[in-house]
C-alpha cells in the first residue's frame, strides 16, 4: 500500500518534514508475505541533482523484482536503478511504543536494510528503542553521496521521533560514510569538491557511533587476491570491482576501480589502502596453492602481466581521493563517544560456490573436495605460521570439505575480508579529541558479526544435532556465536541512561560498560527474556554476492535463512 506525501521542493536543502512516500502495506513483509519487518518504510529524496546524481548498475547490482535478500526494494525505490538522491528508511515494528534514544543502522556494500542488520535491528526494536535502518540507492555507491543521505536519515529521525540525538551503528563500508558525515564540521576539506560545497555539515546529532567491521585503516582485498577478478570479467554480471583493467582481450574498465567505463562500483576505490601484510604471492611456503594469484606483483604495483594489465592500487587510491589517507588528519565531533568492533576468523559461509570456483579454478575444486584431512594440514599450516591465535574444531573442517565454509583473507589476522587492524584504526576518527569508549575484537567472521548471540547459536546449534551429516559443521559456528554474543555487546554499548533528565536525553553514559578484547559473558538467557519477554532474539541473513560488505568475498549462504525464520517465528510468538 503506497501513501503519496507532498515532496519537499527542489530548495537548496533537504525537508526532513516529510517523506516522499510512504509504504505500510506488503512492502515491509519479507518475500514469502508471511512475516512483518518493519511497521512503515518511508522513501526520503533530497532535491539536490548535482551533486547527488544517478549511478551506473549492472545486471548483479540492481535491485531485483524477487529476491529474499531485497525484499520489495525495487517497489519502494520505485526503479531497480534508482539514482542516489533517493534512499530507503525502515522503521521498526514497535514504532508507535518506541521510546529511549532513536538507532539508525547504516549497512555496508551490497547490503540493504531487510538484510543484513534484520539481527540487531530486531533485537533493539524488541527492547522498545526506536529502530531505523537505512537502504542506499546504490549498494556499491559513492561514500559522499551516502554520508549526505546519512546526514538527511538523521534529521528524518529527529523530525518524526522528537529526538535531538541518535545512535548510529554502521557495518562496513556503511562507516566510511557515517564517518564522512560524523567529520564534516566547519573548515573541513575533502577530495570532493561537490561534498565540500553542498554536504551537510555535522549538526552535532550524534550521541554514539558503533563502527562494525569498518576498513577505518582500508583494504585492498581484490588487489592482494587478484584471482578473484576472474569471477567479474563480464560487467553485466559483474559482482564486484576488479583490479585488472583487461584480462587478455577482455576490457574491463566498466567494472574496473577508475572512474573511465560505466564505473559501476564507485563506492570502493574510496576504501582503498595499502595494508601492511605481505601479498599472498610472498607467502607460498606458508599459503601453498592460495598463494597461486594470477599476476599478484603486476597487479597490486601497476603494469602488465602475463594474463592482465593493472593501473595498480596506488593510481585507484588516488583516482577515490586518497580518503582513507586523509581520515586521520581530520576526525569526528569530539562530543561523539566511539565504539569498535572487529572480527578475527577468516571462515566464512560461501555464498557463491561459482564464485570459488571461477576464481581459483581446480586448485579450489580440487581443496574443496579433499576432506577434512587435507583441510587440516593447510589449517595446521596456516594457524602455525600466519594466524597463530586461532584454532579450528573439527566442525568447522568438515563445513570446508562440503564448501560450506571458505577461508577468506588470511595473510594476516582478519575477519575473511577486512583486516582486524584496520577494522581497530581508531586513528582515522580520532584527530579532534573523540574518544574511543571501548573495543572488542570477536572470533567471528565480517557478517557473522552482526548475528552472534546465544539464541542464533543454539539454532545453529539444534540444526547440527538434528541432521548432523547435512549440518554437523553448523556446531562450531553456533559455539563461536554464544560465546561472542556480539548482538549483546551492541545493546550493552548502546544502552540508555537509567535516569534521563526531564528533557528525555541521555546525561551520562551510564549504561556503557567498556571491555577489553576477550568480550563480555555470555548473556543468560533466562534474565533476558526477564526482562524483555523474548531475550536475544535475531535473524540471520540471506546472503547476497562477493562483492558485499566493501570487498570480494563470499557472502554468507541461505542456511542464515534457517536462523531468520526461527528468529522471526520467536519473536511473533512471544
Amino acid at each position: 500500500m503506497l501513501f503519496l506525501l507532498s515532496l519537499a521542493a527542489a530548495t537548496s536543502g533537504f525537508d526532513p518534514t516529510t517523506a516522499a512516500a510512504s509504504y505500510t502495506g506488503i512492502e515491509t513483509y519479507t518475500q514469502d508475505e508471511a512475516l512483518r519487518l518493519w511497521s512503515e518504510i518511508e522513501r526520503i529524496e533530497d532535491p539536490d541533482r548535482t551533486f547527488l546524481r544517478q549511478e551506473n548498475f549492472n545486471d548483479i547490482t540492481a535491485w531485483p523484482r524477487e529476491s529474499s535478500f531485497a525484499p520489495w526494494i525495487d517497489d519502494c525505490f520505485g526503479s531497480q536503478t534508482p539514482p542516489s538522491w533517493k534512499a530507503l528508511l525502515h522503521v521498526g515494528p514497535s514504532d508507535p511504543v518506541a521510546h529511549g534514544t532513536p538507532i539508525l543502522f547504516v549497512p555496508g556494500a551490497g547490503d540493504n536494510g531487510s538484510r543484513g542488520f534484520i539481527t540487531l535491528a530486531t533485537h533493539m526494536d524488541l527492547l522498545y528503542r526506536p529502530v531505523f535502518v537505512l537502504t542506499f540507492a546504490h549498494p556499491h555507491g559513492d561514500v559522499f553521496m551516502q554520508a549526505e543521505m546519512v546526514a538527511n536519515a538523521i534529521a528524518r529521525i529527529k523530525a518524526r521521533t522528537g529526538a535531538s540525538k541518535v545512535d548510529l551503528v554502521s557495518h562496513s563500508k556503511g562507516g566510511i560514510a557515517s564517518a564522512v558525515y560524523l567529520s564534516n564540521l566547519s573548515g573541513t576539506s575533502w577530495p570532493d569538491s561537490a561534498y565540500n560545497s553542498v554536504g551537510t555539515r555535522y549538526r552535532g546529532d550524534v550521541r554514539k557511533a558503533v563502527f562494525i567491521a569498518t576498513p577505518l585503516g582500508g583494504i585492498d582485498t581484490s588487489f592482494r587476491w587478484p584471482n578473484q577478478n576472474l569471477a567479474s570479467t563480464d560487467a553485466d554480471t559483474a559482482m564486484a570491482p576488479t583490479s585488472w583493467d583487461s584480462y587478455g582481450f577482455t576490457d574491463l574498465k566498466d567494472q574496473d576501480f577508475l572512474k573511465d567505463g560505466k564505473d559501476l562500483f564507485p563506492g570502493h576505490r574510496q576504501l582503498l589502502a595499502r595494508q601492511p601484510y605481505p601479498l599472498p604471492g610472498e607467502q607460498f611456503s606458508s599459503l601453498g596453492a592460495y598463494a597461486l594469484q594470477l599476476d599478484y606483483y603486476t597487479t597490486y604495483e601497476g603494469g602488465y602481466g602475463f594474463y592482465s594489465h593493472s593501473d595498480g592500487i596506488d593510481a585507484a587510491i588516488r583516482e577515490g581521493g586518497s580518503l582513507i589517507e586523509s581520515l586521520p588528519g581530520i576526525g569526528v565531533d569530539p562530543a561523539i563517544q566511539l565504539y569498535l568492533m572487529a572480527g578475527k576468523n577468516p571462515l566464512m559461509p560461501n555464498g557463491s560456490e561459482q564464485y570459488y570456483t571461477q576464481s581459483f579454478g581446480q586448485v579450489w575444486t580440487d581443496l574443496a573436495t579433499s576432506g577434512t584431512d587435507a583441510w587440516g594440514q593447510v589449517l595446521a599450516i596456516i594457524t602455525e605460521d600466519v594466524l597463530t591465535s586461532l584454532s579450528f574444531s573439527a566442525t568447522d573442517l568438515q563445513g570446508l570439505a562440503a564448501g560450506k565454509l571458505v577461508l577468506g583473507e588470511i595473510t594476516g589476522e582478519s575477519d575473511g575480508l577486512v583486516f582486524t587492524s584496520s577494522a581497530l584504526d581508531a586513528s582515522a576518527l580520532t584527530a579532534r579529541g573523540a574518544e574511543v569508549i571501548a573495543t572488542r575484537e570477536a572470533d567471528l567472521s565480517h557478517l557473522d558479526l552482526l548475528y552472534a548471540s546465544p539464541i542464533t547459536g543454539g539454532l545453529l546449534q539444534d540444526a547440527a544435532a538434528q541432521d548432523p551429516l547435512e549440518n554437523g559443521w553448523m556446531t562450531g559456528v553456533g559455539a563461536r556465536y554464544t560465546a561472542e554474543d556480539t548482538i549483546g555487546q551492541v545493546d550493552i554499548w548502546l544502552a540508555d541512561p537509567e535516569n534521563p533528565d526531564d528533557s528525555g536525553e541521555p546525561t551520562d553514559d551510564s549504561g556503557t560498560q567498556p571491555t577489553d578484547d576477550t568480550g563480555p559473558e555470555p548473556q543468560d538467557d533466562s534474565e533476558a527474556k526477564e526482562s524483555d519477554g523474548v531475550g536475544n532474539d535475531s535473524e540471520g541473513d540471506d546472503g547476497r554476492d562477493p562483492g558485499s560488505c566493501g570487498c570480494n568475498s563470499a557472502a554468507p549462504a541461505g542456511w542464515m535463512g534457517l536462523v531468520a525464520l526461527g528468529l522471526l517465528l520467536r519473536r511473533r510468538q512471544s
